[in-house]
């Protein structure tokens, strides 16, 4: 028998959606993204013909957007929506923060996925609006982390907060020193990127490393190495369904 659930990862910039097995461990059907709004959500899942199933959402978005989100689910019909924050303890994962659901969800149900049913110590890297590290023991204690603006942003900020650095052209990916303006920017922000992390990487050297989020492909492909998880956040909220399934 098969028990389907619907997951939900709003972001700081968009919404990663897919349908789940919940009587597997962590099996996602393909993931779909769409703008951040309730309408293209909604619409997304009337095109996809996605079933009334319960719904198990991860938002960094704020609380209005939440509630207008799961408002506007309710009125199409999925009545049981799901939209915890961090815990302070989960599945042996132990939260260092003082007050716990201050932790973005986000960050805590990666790290619960790159842990779950595995005792090893792990670097949980999210590559996102934000690049995210966090730092897990091996008995599953938060060691804490690290919370870095991520290459958008740095773009962002060069061009917005400097009156010279203006620039029209596309760059590759690339750590080698720039030859354009573009170029330059483009290497400078993938390296401290990559530095950031290769940095904690040796400040942690038994700690495993994990990379999710839309930017992680980029990261392996300047050179890092690690176990390649696009889609931790879902396959966080996966596991949730699951636990609460066999509750």
């Amino acid at each position: 028998m098969t028990i389907h659930c619907l997951v939900i990862d709003v972001g700081n910039s968009s919404i990663k959606w897919a349908v789940a097995d919940v009587t597997k461990p962590v099996s996602l059907d393909s993931v779909y993204r769409c703008e951040r709004t309730a309408q293209a959500l909604l619409d997304d899942l009337r095109r996809n013909a996605v079933d009334l199933l319960s719904v198990w959402m991860s938002s960094v978005a704020g609380s209005a957007f939440d509630r207008e989100l799961i408002e506007a689910l309710q009125r199409e019909g999925w009545q049981h929506v799901v939209a915890e924050p961090a815990a302070a303890v989960e599945l042996g994962l132990v939260n260092s923060y003082a007050v716990a659901e201050t932790m973005g969800v986000d960050r805590w149900l990666a790290m619960l996925a790159a842990r779950y049913q595995r005792e090893s110590a792990l670097l949980v890297v999210d590559v996102g609006t934000a690049l995210t590290i966090d730092v897990v023991a091996a008995d599953g204690r938060h060691e804490g982390g690290y919370i870095l603006p991520g290459v958008q942003l740095m773009e962002r900020a060069l061009t917005r907060d400097t009156q010279r650095v203006r620039f029209s052209d596309g760059a590759h990916q690339s750590l080698a020193p720039g030859q354009s303006t573009a170029q330059c920017v483009t290497s400078g922000v993938w390296l401290a990127a990559v530095g950031a992390v290769r940095l904690a990487m040796s400040n942690h050297p038994v700690h495993e490393l994990v990379l999710a989020g839309g930017g992680a492909d980029a990261l392996m492909n300047l050179g890092l190495s690690g176990e390649f998880r696009p889609n931790l956040v879902l396959e966080g909220l996966v596991i949730r369904a699951l636990v609460a399934l066999e509750a």
